[in-house]
């Protein structure tokens, strides 16, 4: 597919949104500390899971183990999310969202809520439809172009 101009412009745009979403983390965690800059993605993570380990979370994320470690260690210093021990392998401990945890992605689900409600007001839920399956399908194609690199990169 020969996408011509359009490229340069898509990735402009997609730089916009990039810095919109930096702009709407900070915004929210400096009217709502309960859950540190950037970590909600992380706690619905574990949320969505029921319990996982830490090395599943980097997997899902693509993030590196250590990054992961710091952001599960910020989220239990914030009482956010607690270790147990894995009944399978008492040895191993599963991340487990507390109920402060609960109460803050719920808080932080209805600020967003709120925003999205708020910023997509004027549009027709066709044009939502179709926002939410490109950016799917984007989502999607830029996951496998980044794997046919690395792979031709090994």
């Amino acid at each position: 597919m020969d996408t011509g101009p359009h490229h340069g412009e898509l990735v402009e745009r997609l730089r916009d949104l990039m810095k919109i979403v930096r702009m709407v983390r900070h915004q929210r965690t400096d009217h709502y500390p309960p859950v540190p800059t950037g970590l909600v993605g992380t706690l619905t993570l574990i949320h969505r899971s029921s319990g996982c380990h830490a090395k599943e979370l980097a997997s899902r994320t693509g993030l590196d183990p250590s990054t992961v470690s710091r952001a599960v260690a910020a989220l239990v210093a914030h009482g956010l999310v607690e270790r147990r021990a894995d009944p399978a392998d008492g040895r191993a401990s599963v991340l487990v969202v507390t109920d402060a945890g609960h109460a803050a992605l719920a808080e932080a689900r209805g600020w967003y809520d709120d925003l999205m409600t708020r910023a997509l007001a004027d549009w027709s839920p066709a044009e939502v439809e179709a926002l939410t399956s490109a950016l799917g399908r984007l989502t999607t194609d830029v996951e496998g172009a980044l794997g046919s690199t690395l792979e031709a990169a090994r």
